[in-house]
């Protein structure tokens, strides 16, 4: 049974956010913080192609350079435009990353968060109480999605931060909502890094909400 310091933080936690109306459709700092990244992101993408164009102009000068070598200034130029080159390649690279994560389906994102973390495939389903021919579905189907306890239970398989939870659920079509105890439960674990399912799921019964497995 979950002891009663661990209750006490808990109650306070879903004090603090439940809110039975609220489903977070509204904008809140959190929808503004996520419209915030993306303005930001189109304005850095629009700043590289502008960085492009001006590199595409002035390809043909960098393979054809011939400055006298008593001119220091000319190489320094160089210098100052090949480190330009070598920022925005970097630049451009992460933004691809960026765009395909983005685009990843839940099952991407789980099987890529998978290897990342050095895990096998049984590891995370099995922590997770979620059974191998449903995770072998998830596997095999690109664009299948499971239920949000489910996509919930790999949070906590993976131990996820509470961001990279809210991405793995936004990806399956899903959100934290402060509506749901069950939500603010597994947030609170989240947020202080506990990944034991046994307490976890003797919280959850404790405050009557469903519990994985």
């Amino acid at each position: 049974m979950a002891n009663e310091k661990l209750m006490e933080e808990v109650g306070k936690y879903i004090d603090k956010y439940y809110e039975p109306e609220n489903d977070d459709i509204k904008m809140d700092k959190e929808m503004k913080s996520i419209f915030d990244k993306i303005t930001n992101f189109r304005k850095r993408r629009g700043k590289d192609k502008k960085v492009k164009n001006l590199q595409d102009s002035q390809a043909d000068y960098e393979l054809d350079v011939s400055a006298p070598k008593e001119f220091d200034s000319s190489s320094m130029k160089k210098t100052k435009i090949t480190k330009g080159m070598s920022q925005t390649i970097s630049t451009n690279r992460n933004i691809d990353d960026l765009m395909s994560q983005m685009e990843e389906t839940f099952s991407q994102r789980l099987l890529r968060m998978i290897d990342e973390r050095g895990m096998t495939d049984s590891e995370v389903y099995t922590k997770a109480y979620v059974d191998r021919r449903h995770f072998s579905k998830i596997r095999k189907d690109v664009y299948y999605t499971p239920n949000k306890k489910t996509v919930l239970a790999f949070t906590i398989a993976l131990e996820l931060s509470l961001d990279e939870a809210k991405d793995l659920l936004r990806s399956a079509g899903f959100a934290l909502s402060r509506s749901s105890k069950m939500d603010i439960i597994v947030a609170y674990f989240l947020q202080n890094k506990i990944y034991d399912m046994f307490e976890i799921n003797d919280v959850l019964y404790a405050y009557g909400q469903p519990v994985f497995g």
